[in-house]
């Protein structure tokens, strides 16, 4: 029994070469294959097997699919895109990759190559969707690579050596590189890549506006890129990275909410000297910025403003790359002087009824250690003198969560210990509030660029005193390193930049490849992906385009395009001409002196048949039939004999020709 059915066969008239196969196989994977990744398991399953039935059912030759076999996998392929349908863009990437690889069921001639290819091209772009790092251009451009050379098979040479061909392509792609350049530089940009699509998924890591326990141990396990940072100073202590998030005042006994509650922005008196430095913030489609406690000035997003509370927001969620320079002074006092009344009830409140243990401990606390300085060490000292654990994995707490924590479980991270501080200190009368953000960071030796990831999100607190405005204390740092739970020191051990390069020691070479392939993508994010619409503008004022706007920018793109298309048009037809064989342009000469006597020279006319048309027509000129004749013959001998004749005695012939009657 035959499994592989059979439809009508190809004609002559549209062959299709067997070599073929192989580079439309490729198109298919090398376009395909990183979506793998994010598509659903079905149509991973329906794509490979279709490619396993091909791959087997070639050696039969090339015949279209059976329509038994096409129509019940399109029907189900439709059906699967429409019922698993949740993510409009994976749906339609779903659909493409059906397309690519279900045009090969009814692969009959060059149209269906060319079909093919085309969907290639497409379906390389839509892996911008996901990532634009410097890893998915390399790809992209080995992809573009293969479907070209898959293109010039085809049409140019099927005979041609693989390696060739992919020379032949690799050559086309670079000479299209200047021109690629040209478009990206002057083309008018809007605000966010064309390919950017603003949704939140329910995988997306990073900070929120809320914080209840067990929020932030589970950031903490993703090493996601929060944002990337490169000092112009010395890069400061750990001790001194902190990295400001949400502020959070409102508690209902068990989350943390953030209260926005005035728009001016809070007193910041600056002591030491300060730390200039850019960050680029990966999309997070949230308004804060995450700059280095405190920020004094920055550049970068017009409009940005901040919060009563410090926090440094963007007028627009950031749902791309984001580069942004600031100025920050780790030493500073915030807020000094009264409170208002409206700021110390909003940091007081506690919910009523709820951990009335926790508050009957403050409130003893507070009669030994009457002053927030002292209450503040109080209570850092019964954390570390009691036995309080560091873990991923703490017990689940009930209605009173703060009353479990400190007295029942004392397991926790560091939202347990953020949240239980600020309790115990409102408790006593002293307005405190949670903030979130990152701690620390990993320096890359090769371009002492500081890499943020999740595993750095940490929470701390700040309490406020009329002295000194507000204070930060991280009550997570005075745990005794023996109470910190084997799978903490575990991960942070596999993420630390300083046990990779021990573990790495061995293997120094692979150690510097790491590194340096990570500065290489920090600059591709900076200069490639980081050259934005207000980018763009600065490069045109440097050309002397004062005041860019859109219609100016077009403009100027379609004259800098124009202007760099005509030398590129004229090395072209340079080439062409130089690239004729030297015996074909000295007869081609030869014809400008026939045509200049009044004698036509088709250009379809071979050069015997143009002797044997003037013998017949002009037999009273010997002497130029004899030349054009003598000439005829030896540029034959050159071009289809492999006779090797002297350029002069062409030369010396044609110019013969000048001078017969």
């Amino acid at each position: 029994m035959n499994i592989f059915p059979k439809s009508k066969p190809v004609t002559s008239d549209n062959y299709l070469p067997h070599a073929e196969f192989p580079w439309l196989m490729a198109v298919v994977l090398v376009t395909v294959l990183p979506h793998f990744l994010r598509l659903p398991y079905w149509i991973i399953a329906v794509t490979l097997s279709i490619l396993l039935y091909l791959f087997l059912r070639r050696r039969q030759g090339y015949h279209a699919t059976s329509a038994w076999i096409k129509i019940p996998v399109v029907i189900f392929v439709a059906a699967a895109i429409i019922l698993d349908s949740s993510h409009i863009d994976k749906a339609a990437i779903a659909a493409l990759v059906f397309c690519i690889t279900g045009k090969l069921l009814e692969l009959k001639g060059r149209r269906d190559v060319m079909v093919i290819v085309t969907l290639g091209y497409f379906l390389l772009l839509t892996h911008y969707f996901y990532s634009q790092d410097f890893f998915t251009g390399v790809w992209l451009f080995a992809g573009a690579l293969v479907v070209t050379s898959a293109l010039l098979h085809l049409y140019d040479d099927p005979a041609r050596p693989v390696r060739k061909t992919l020379k032949a392509a690799f050559l086309l792609l670079l000479q299209a590189i200047p021109l690629a350049l040209v478009l990206y530089l002057l083309f008018p940009r809007v605000d966010g890549p064309l390919w950017g699509i603003q949704r939140m998924q329910s995988g997306q890591t990073g900070l929120s506006e809320s914080m209840s326990p067990g929020h932030i141990s589970k950031l903490v396990q993703s090493r996601e890129i929060a944002f990337r940072a490169q000092f112009h100073d010395p890069i400061p202590p750990r001790y001194q990275l902190y990295w400001r998030g949400p502020v959070l005042s409102n508690y209902d006994g068990q989350s943390w909410t953030s209260n926005n509650y005035r728009r001016q922005a809070p007193s910041i008196e600056v002591r030491g000297e300060p730390t200039r430095y850019n960050i680029i913030l990966e999309p997070h489609h949230r308004f804060w910025l995450l700059p280095l406690e405190m920020p004094t000035s920055f550049t970068g997003i017009p409009n940005a403003w901040f919060t009563g509370s410090g926090v440094l927001q963007s007028p627009y969620p950031i749902a791309r790359r984001t580069r942004v320079e600031f100025v920050s002074h780790p030493e500073y006092r915030m807020d000094r002087g009264e409170l208002s009344g409206f700021s110390r009830r909003v940091n007081l409140q506690l919910p009523a009824g709820r951990n009335q243990s926790s508050l009957a401990f403050a409130e003893q606390l507070w009669v030994e250690n009457p002053m927030p300085e002292q209450m503040a060490a109080r209570i850092l000292r019964f954390f570390r003198d009691e036995p309080f654990y560091y873990t991923l994995t703490p017990p689940l707490l009930g209605a009173n969560a703060v009353d479990d924590f400190i007295f029942n479980s004392r397991q926790g991270f560091c939202e347990h210990y953020a949240s239980a501080f600020v309790v115990l200190m409102r408790a006593a009368g002293v307005p405190t509030r949670v903030v979130t953000g990152y701690l620390g960071g990993e320096v890359n030796p090769v371009d002492r660029v500081l890499t943020v990831r999740q595993y750095a999100a940490h929470a701390w607190a700040e309490f406020f005193t009329e002295e000194n405005g507000w204070i930060r204390v991280d009550p997570t740092a005075v745990i005794p390193p023996e109470r910190i739970a084997p799978e903490v020191l575990a991960w942070q051990n596999d993420n630390s930049p300083e046990l990779v390069s021990i573990a790495l020691n061995a293997f120094s070479l692979l150690q510097r490849a790491r590194y340096y392939w990570q500065a290489l993508d920090n600059r591709w994010n900076q200069w490639v992906l980081g050259y934005t619409q207000e980018s763009q503008q600065e490069f045109l004022a440097r050309l002397g385009l004062s005041n860019p706007d859109l219609k100016k920018i077009s403009i100027f793109f379609a004259v800098g395009t124009i202007l760099f298309l005509i030398p590129v048009a004229l090395f072209i037809l340079r080439k062409q001409r130089r690239s004729i064989e030297p015996a074909l342009a000295v007869w081609l000469s030869a014809c400008k002196k026939l045509n200049r006597q009044g004698i036509e020279t088709p250009p379809w006319e071979t050069p015997l048949a143009l002797v044997g048309r003037l013998q017949a027509t002009c037999p009273e000129r010997s002497e130029l039939n004899s030349a054009i004749s003598h000439l005829a013959r030896l540029v034959y001998a050159v071009r289809y004999e492999n006779t090797p004749v002297p350029m002069r005695l062409l030369k010396k012939v044609c110019a013969r020709l000048e001078h017969c009657p």
